[in-house]
């Protein structure tokens, strides 16, 4: 999808940008800006104080004060979409311009207490290679939030059943509110978020969805772990948006038996265009959503 944005990227000293054109960086940070004004700037300086990343700042024209932004914080680049848009556009955007081997994706009202970028990465080069290392989170009390997200299927829907953190690696559907550290390479084989689904949810669902049944992982570690500075009820919007039937069509419109994989029909959530597409990457899949569920750890269990 073309999406109209205007990236501003930061300073560097000549020797830096020399340096940057015969090498690839490893890590760099994606901000969202769910806030503005101080408690966007606030989010930004502290992301600078403890990174030495280059940060991404991910925003919107009617979020203001981006001349002020851009003086104040030289090292920050940003990329800044002419209206608001949906998280997907952001997190594809951040994608295709950061030019790292590794991205985290994070928000402005979230801070971080602890960021192993090290055993994050390490993760990610396990031989499953999973698509993405999600971060523990809890609420302004410092009460955990339900992250871990297990498959289920109820009354023709996906519809994830959620479990709290612990102080192991646990699997988990889909990244919650799509925060996590990805390979950009991967993410993008993964094709990322699909930007025709309308909400944010149903966004991340598909593209963990996607991402376990081609065979990726995701992964909850308390390597990561991040805590909303003023919200103590976070709740996902899981209402029936546009866009509900391509993600139940690529999860559900495919059967695996004897190893092979047969397209079926995915019932009354079902859309015929993606159906065809669904068909053509057949060979994609490792498993069937049925083989996922039944093969799921229980949260109980450590990888």
């Amino acid at each position: 999808m073309q999406t109209n944005y205007h990236i501003f990227h930061r300073k560097q000293d000549i020797g830096k940008r020399i340096s940057l054109l015969h090498r690839e960086e490893t890590m760099s940070i994606g901000l969202m800006a769910v806030d503005a004004g101080e408690s966007l700037a606030g989010a930004i300086e502290a992301i600078l104080q403890y990174s030495s990343w280059s940060v991404h700042v991910l925003m919107h024209e009617e979020q203001g004060r981006i001349p002020e932004l851009r003086s104040r914080f030289p090292q920050a680049t940003f990329i800044v979409f002419a209206q608001s848009v949906p998280f997907g556009t952001m997190a594809n955007a951040m994608a295709n311009e950061c030019y790292t081997t590794f991205f985290f994706l994070t928000r402005s009202d979230l801070r971080c207490s602890r960021f192993d970028s090290e055993e994050a990465i390490a993760l990610l080069h396990r031989s499953d290679k999973p698509a993405a290392i999600t971060p523990v989170l809890s609420n302004r009390l410092g009460e955990l939030i339900p992250v871990i997200q297990a498959p289920m299927l109820r009354d023709g829907m996906v519809d994830p059943v959620s479990f709290l953190p612990g102080s192991a690696i646990l699997p988990t559907l889909y990244p919650f509110l799509g925060m996590g550290l990805y390979e950009r390479a991967l993410f993008q084989r993964l094709r990322g978020f699909d930007e025709a689904v309308e909400s944010e949810y149903w966004q991340v669902l598909d593209f963990g969805l996607r991402a376990w049944l081609y065979g990726y992982p995701i992964l909850n570690s308390p390597c990561i772990s991040c805590t909303f500075l003023n919200r103590q009820f976070i709740i996902e919007d899981r209402s029936e948006r546009d866009g509900i039937k391509r993600v139940h069509t690529k999860a559900l419109g495919v059967r695996q038996m004897n190893g092979k994989n047969y397209p079926k029909r995915p019932g009354k959530y079902s859309d015929a265009h993606v159906h065809a597409e669904v068909k053509k990457r057949l060979a994609l899949y490792k498993t069937d959503f049925q083989q996922l569920v039944e093969q799921w750890k229980a949260p109980g269990d450590t990888l």
